[in-house]
């Protein structure tokens, strides 16, 4: 008898054991994988960056998970050229991002370079981030509202769909670790973004063609401005171009540095999905100011973030343009 029990006691040990090694080792992998990923230093980061392949989704090595989304398959994705909505590009940019696509196109979202690590901005990071989508859902919105607005017969516009696949789809690369970033120059943030976009050889898309900078100034007019649609020269972020100036070359005034006004972070990603950043930077702009992107002929900051008026003569001057 005692036999039998101590049998089954052991039986029931050998269960547990078996449950805790089948579900729970995998986890505690996965997140030592996570955990042994996020410390890593920038430049070993780098070296897990993979060519891009234009029939994949986009990852990033800093992602634990790769992306999917339910109606970005290929069978939906194929679906939507069937769909009224698809039709609509020439007034809404949201079907122009959609139409036509590469699974590598998305997730969409730019590389995030958090500079300033002070107890103030750790709280307002946060904030910070979600103010930066909340104004670009709006300005993905903004063309479906236009057209609500007009109330054209026949209209597409009742169907919001392709503005609810574009905002779905966005996720962003960040790095928010002050162990590497907290004083970072741009020349640091250029060195690494370049690194990056040799391993990734990645072109023509948003991210590639610069990253955002957010320092204390940046931080700042992002946290105190008007949400969700800040107004225009009231917030803005940094963009360093990872390819000045071996690609671009040492264009007079060109510094492969601006500054981009908060609101037009989609008009921006989705112009340099055919323009680079030495293309589309204002031109003209004195020199010890800073040219500030604003969808039109931009602006001028001085470097406290204080608009300077300045007429820019040259310039992309070509008034509002859409992508």
């Amino acid at each position: 008898m005692e036999t039998d029990l101590a049998l089954i006691y052991y039986f029931i040990l050998f269960l547990l054991f078996a449950y805790f090694v089948a579900f729970h080792v995998d986890r505690i992998s996965s997140s030592s994988s996570s955990l042994s990923i996020s410390s890593l230093d920038p430049s070993s980061l780098n070296g897990l960056v993979t060519e891009i392949d234009d029939f994949s989704f986009y990852h990033h090595p800093s992602w634990p998970q790769q992306w999917s989304h339910p109606e970005f398959t290929s069978d939906c994705m194929e679906a939507w050229q069937k769909a009224p909505w698809f039709e609509d590009t020439k007034e809404r940019r949201t079907t122009r991002f959609l139409n036509p696509s590469l699974e590598s196109q998305f997730p969409w979202g730019y590389i995030i370079y958090r500079t300033v690590y002070t107890t103030e901005s750790d709280a307002l990071w946060p904030l910070v981030l979600a103010k930066l989508d909340q104004a670009m859902d709006f300005a993905i919105d903004s063309d479906l509202n236009a057209a609500r607005k007009r109330d054209r017969e026949g209209s597409k516009a009742d169907d919001a769909t392709p503005e609810r696949l574009v905002k779905e789809s966005r996720k962003h690369v960040i790095f928010s670790n002050k162990m590497f970033w907290d004083g970072a120059e741009v020349h640091q943030i250029r060195a690494h973004f370049k690194q990056y976009l040799r391993a990734s050889k990645g072109r023509g898309y948003g991210r590639f063609g610069g990253c955002l900078v957010i320092d204390e100034r940046s931080l700042k007019s992002v946290a105190r401005a008007s949400s969700p649609r800040p107004r225009l020269g009231e917030a803005f972020v940094g963009m360093v171009d990872g390819r000045y100036p071996d690609e671009t070359g040492n264009e007079p005034g060109y510094t492969g540095f601006m500054r981009v006004d908060v609101f037009c972070l989609w008009f921006l990603y989705g112009e340099m999905g055919n323009n680079s950043m030495r293309e589309v930077c204002p031109k003209g702009v004195p020199e010890g100011l800073i040219p500030v992107y604003d969808e039109g002929t931009g602006m001028a900051h001085d470097e406290e973030g204080n608009s300077v008026p300045v007429y820019l003569t040259k310039g992309r001057n070509r008034g509002r343009r859409v992508f």
